[in-house]
This record gives C-alpha cells, sequence and structure tokens, in this order.
C-alpha cells in the first residue's frame, strides 16, 4: 500500500521576520518581509529582511550585494530594535536615504518605504508567496501562448518547405546523388524543426489528451534505467517511491517530465553529484491546495527529483519556468525544459514548484492528482 503523510504547513526560515495575515477563505498565509529593487541595477531582485543584523554594500561580504560602482563595500546596516525595523548608514560615500531624506547615523523604515542605497532605490515591503507564485504562472502561461501561436504559423511554413522537398527530389536524375544528399539533409532539418515547433506548440495546450492509469513508479524506474548511460558513472541516482502510484496521465509525457528533470540535474553537476527522486501520497487540505493552484483538497503525489548541482539565485529561480529562459551558453540548451515540463503538469491538473539555492542544489516538487 501507498504510504500517505497528512500535510503539515511549512514553516519559512527561522531568521525570516513572519508577518502573518489571516484571509476569511484561505485562513491564516505567512508573508515575509522582504526588500524589492524598483530602480537600480538589480531592478526586480528581492532581499530578505531577517531578525539579525545584516549590511548592505558592494563587498561580497555583505549580505544584501548590491553591483553597483555607487554604492560603498559596506554602505548600510538593517536591524530590528523595540520591534521596528532600523536604518544606519556605515560611513558611505554617497550616503542613505529613506524616502528620498538623507539620514544621519540612523531611522527607522517602515514597510512601504524606500531606501536609496546610492542610485538603488530598495522597497521595504510584504513579500506574498501565493501572489509572487500566481504572477509567475501568469507570465508563464502568457510566454507559454505566445510561443504556441508562433509555432502554429512556423510550422505551416515548415510544411510547405517539406512539401517541396519532395517535388524536388522526384525531379532530380539518378545521377545527381550530391544534390540527393543535400536535398535528404534538408529534410532531416525540417523534421527535426517540425519536432520542435509541435514542442511549442504543446505548450499553450491546455485540453487534456485521452489519458491512461499510470504507475509513476513504474514510469520512474524505465526512465531512471534509460538514463543512466547519458548521466554517467559519476552521478548517482537514489529513489524513495512507494510501492504503487496510480494517476490519470500520459505514460510518454510523464516520461519526457522525468528525463527532462535528469538532463537538467546533469547539467548542474559537471563534475558529478547525487540525484535524489521521491514520491509519496500525501493529503492536501483546501487551503494548501489553493494555495499551490491545485483543483481542491484531496490525495496528491508529491514527486520530487533533487540534485546536488550549482543551485540558481533568486532571480534565476524567478524566470525558471520561462520558455527560453537558459543559464546555458548558445547552442547548449534552448530553454524548453523547465516550460515544457510546466505545460505537462498542468495538463494533468497539477502543480510544479522550484527550490533553489546557490551552491547547495535544486529540487524540483511535483504534485499530481492520485487516480480515483
Amino acid at each position: 500500500m501507498p504510504k500517505t503523510n497528512d500535510w503539515a504547513p511549512e514553516t519559512e526560515d527561522t531568521d525570516v521576520f513572519p508577518v502573518e495575515v489571516v484571509d476569511e477563505v484561505t485562513g491564516p498565509l505567512v508573508h515575509s518581509i522582504r526588500l524589492v529593487c524598483v530602480a537600480g541595477e538589480e531592478l526586480g531582485k528581492t532581499f530578505r529582511v531577517t531578525t539579525t543584523p545584516f549590511v548592505v554594500g558592494r563587498s561580497s561580504d555583505a549580505d544584501v550585494v548590491l553591483d553597483s560602482p555607487d554604492v560603498s563595500r559596506r554602505h548600510a546596516r538593517l536591524t530590528i530594535k523595540n520591534g521596528e525595523y532600523w536604518v544606519e548608514d556605515l560611513g558611505s560615500v554617497n550616503g542613505t536615504f529613506v524616502n528620498a531624506a538623507r539620514i544621519e547615523g540612523g531611522a527607522p523604515i517602515r514597510v512601504g518605504d524606500r531606501l536609496q542605497i546610492g542610485n538603488t532605490i530598495l522597497n521595504l515591503a510584504i513579500y506574498d508567496e501565493l501572489e509572487a507564485r500566481m504572477q509567475q504562472l501568469q507570465r508563464v502561461e502568457a510566454m507559454a501562448a505566445m510561443a504556441g501561436g508562433l509555432a502554429h504559423d512556423f510550422r505551416n511554413a515548415l510544411a510547405v518547405i517539406s512539401a517541396g522537398l519532395e517535388a524536388l527530389d522526384e525531379l532530380l536524375p539518378a545521377q545527381a546523388s550530391e544534390l540527393r544528399d543535400t536535398t535528404d539533409d534538408m529534410k532531416t532539418a525540417t523534421k527535426a524543426a517540425t519536432a520542435l515547433a509541435t514542442r511549442l506548440l504543446n505548450l499553450g495546450r491546455r485540453e487534456p489528451s485521452a489519458y491512461d492509469l499510470v504507475n509513476l513508479l513504474d514510469v520512474i524506474r524505465e526512465t531512471t534505467q534509460m538514463s543512466r548511460h547519458l548521466l554517467g558513472h559519476r552521478i548517482r541516482i537514489t529513489t524513495d517511491i512507494a510501492a504503487m502510484i496510480l494517476v490519470r496521465g500520459s505514460r510518454e509525457e510523464l516520461h519526457q517530465v522525468i528525463m527532462n528533470l535528469l538532463v537538467n540535474a546533469k547539467d548542474a553537476m559537471p563534475k558529478g553529484g547525487e540525484i535524489t527522486i521521491s514520491a509519496e501520497i500525501i493529503r492536501l487540505e483546501r487551503a494548501r491546495s489553493l494555495a499551490l493552484h491545485l483543483p481542491g483538497q484531496g490525495s496528491y503525489v508529491a514527486l520530487e527529483v533533487t540534485d546536488t548541482g550549482s543551485g540558481m539565485d533568486e532571480r534565476t529561480l524567478a524566470r525558471a519556468f520561462e520558455p527560453f529562459f537558459t543559464t546555458k551558453p548558445p547552442g547548449v540548451g534552448s530553454g524548453l525544459g523547465l516550460s515544457v515540463i510546466h505545460g505537462i503538469v498542468k495538463r494533468h491538473g497539477g502543480a510544479v514548484l522550484a527550490d533553489s539555492r546557490v551552491g547547495s542544489g535544486t529540487t524540483i516538487r511535483i504534485y499530481l492528482p492520485v487516480a480515483q
């Protein structure tokens, strides 16, 4: 029998100052205070605000690093005094400002205030994880829809080229072997481009296919067995999966999800490492399922793939599921791996999340409804 766990609320890091807000529908939601860059080199980036004093500056030893020449190495320090946030200038060259007023020594700073460090402006704000995830989903789905529309027109153009190559092939004389080899190469390239266009079309597809009953354990076993040669001897795979976990879905698409995750993990560990795959059945209550943008309360498969690779910073993590976004060199990666996973999981009625820290590896967590 599959093992089942009742879900327990996830806790924030102990050094993050939490603010609890109670919603009448979903119950308590935990927010965190963040510094959000609204102007400057780090535009759009968010930084955690901790209960322990932390330094903002250009030095790599600073807790919040701002890579800008007008920021001093140790520019300012934020602390909590008597329950309120306090900012101190550490003798910076260009000064520290709160709401455009230069501070002398130290000054209080409240949620909604703007902190200026050199030419960088940081807004002290409540970070709503649920809202941030919703915005990320909307951005990814909008880009997937745009990619699907472009792929539709691109595939139509490829169909014309393919038909033209077939006609040209029939007109070539038997002795034109070099020309025939050229048209064969062009046909191969056209087929590969058509396959890519089909993948792009599937990114924006929402309607589910005719799904079958699939044992997730079998899919994971088959995929890991097939990928051992690809991963090489320097990467070790360990699994912790219940004996039988049934979901309704496409065996081929679920196979593609696992394979893409393994390839991404391999690329993050060029010197070798370990990949851990775990899956269990959990029970999600209504509030938690809504927070994950899942259909509702019930039993779900929690599938995790964790690597010991290089990890991602917050800015990279925020864009990880966007089509064509990649940190790999040109010609190495298409940037479609995680976006394809996102599209497949959404069509299966599930959700996918990523958790990563630089130097500490990455965990991709996928939730899928258990087959009824």
